[in-house]
């Protein structure tokens, strides 16, 4: 299978502790910022949106500056709440400024926590999504269950991220697109991706063992629901 390397090597797990300090946050907000200003968020709005997710309150893992979930409750129903986690502080702060920025503080809300241990009880949230985080999982089966508790039954779930054999010219633009002093974390990101084959392997180990796995071209996107006991 072909990828930006000519070949699809083995994984290489990246780090688990997210982008620590308001430096490294700050230069990942502006790239994302750069990404929605240029249009290339919409598409994972999109993913969310045709999943019927537009109302309740939605829980985003990993939301790092905020900008996906952001974006969503713009175009949500009036009645749609957020709640962002992210185990970097930084991160929080970032997404904090933004949601003021966007005017929607009254809708969203922060909190501290890594996806191996959800803070929340058991069928809390009416829907969730995570763009980009996936492959920064220490323990995916882990994250994945404990988002499925937190969960309401019937709760939906988009998760999209990049995947390891994104061709040649996908990447290239991709990496363009990126300030060259965040260049080497994106290609640690690409390394450390997982492929369709392999994310529909950890599925099988969880309790949404009937999510659907599909390939666009910056990535993958994984949807499901939670079913009703």
């Amino acid at each position: 299978m072909a990828s930006a390397r000519g070949t699809v090597a083995a994984r290489v797990p990246e780090t688990d502790e997210g982008l620590q300090g308001d430096e490294l946050a700050l230069k990942y907000d502006e790239m994302q910022r750069h990404i929605r200003d240029n249009g290339w968020l919409q598409e994972k709005v999109d993913d969310i949106l045709t999943a019927r997710i537009d109302s309740g309150e939605v829980l985003e893992l990993g939301c790092g500056p905020g900008y996906l979930g952001l974006e969503w409750l713009k175009q949500a129903q009036r009645s749609a709440r957020l709640v962002g986690l992210d185990i970097s502080p930084a991160m929080l702060r970032r997404a904090s400024a933004n949601a003021r920025e966007y005017g929607v503080t009254g809708r969203c809300a922060y909190e501290c926590g890594t996806v191996l241990a959800l803070p929340f009880e058991d069928d809390r949230f009416d829907h969730a999504i995570s763009a980009a985080s996936l492959h920064e999982w220490a323990d995916p089966v882990a994250a994945l269950s404990e988002m499925h508790r937190v969960l309401k039954p019937g709760g939906r779930y988009v998760l999209s991220d990049l995947r390891r054999d994104v061709d040649r010219t996908t990447f290239q633009f991709m990496k363009a697109n990126i300030a060259a002093d965040m260049r080497p974390g994106f290609r640690t990101s690409i390394r450390s991706s997982y492929l369709k084959s392999e994310v529909e392997e950890i599925l099988q180990g969880t309790v949404l063992a009937t999510a659907v796995v599909t390939e666009v071209q910056m990535g993958i996107v994984v949807t499901g629901r939670k079913e009703a006991p």
